[in-house]
């Protein structure tokens, strides 16, 4: 009896209580964030194709893509900064891929004119890219959490009260916009340049970094 007495009062006790925090008042703001940088380098792909059907008249052992055929020497490009796929086969032809990473963006149009001139004319694609894009993303969420912070001491201070501690807080999401693949976007052309809550600008040649947080505060009178 004294055990199920105990049981009841704990269960009591714990009903207010968690009644007791419920009743607690907060203010919930929404805080955005937007960060934006120069790509630094870029990934280029480039992809070398040859018929199915190869002769070899000498009937002996041949190479489908020799050693030459997947040498890039250019200026003073570092072969280091080249890796390349396997052999791959479609129902019509052999086909390898080359993906370059250029870290001097200066000498970009360069190396696109020379690799035209040496051959390599196939580019599946020319990827913007940004080193730094992992230190963007938190820094976009300290700012919205700081941003979260001053609405809502504004909101408190507007009714009278404090804020208190953090209540919740939930990130509601980070998003990355590369103006150089925005044309890969299916966004009605008037939103092509301003997109979000806030209307913030996609300014041309940045990558632009978006954090959104929901916090909320307890409200001390």
């Amino acid at each position: 009896m004294k055990k199920v007495l105990m049981y009841t009062l704990f269960n009591v006790i714990g009903i207010s209580s968690f009644a007791q925090l419920q009743n607690i008042p907060l203010v919930t703001v929404y805080g955005e964030s937007v960060v934006k940088v120069k790509p630094d380098f870029v990934i280029l792909e480039i992809k070398l194709t040859k018929d199915i059907f190869i002769e070899n008249q000498n009937n002996s052992i041949f190479e489908i893509f020799s050693k030459e055929d997947t040498q890039i020497n250019i200026f003073d490009f570092d072969g280091k900064q080249v890796s390349e796929t396997w052999i791959q086969v479609d129902s019509l032809r052999y086909f390898k891929e080359l993906f370059m990473t250029i870290k001097d963006l200066t000498k970009l149009d360069k190396i696109l004119l020379e690799l035209y001139k040496a051959g390599f004319k196939n580019y599946v694609f020319v990827d913007f890219r940004t080193s730094k894009k992992v230190d963007l993303i938190n820094q976009a969420r300290k700012d919205a959490i700081a941003a979260a912070t001053s609405k809502a001491k504004l909101l408190a201070n507007e009714t009278g009260q404090l804020l208190g501690k953090v209540n919740t807080i939930e990130e509601i999401g980070s998003q990355e916009y590369n103006w150089y693949n925005l044309h890969k976007i299916n966004t009605p052309d008037n939103n092509m340049y301003r997109l979000g809550s806030d209307n913030y600008i996609i300014e041309p040649g940045y990558i632009t970094i978006v954090a959104k947080v929901k916090v909320s505060f307890d409200l001390l009178k």
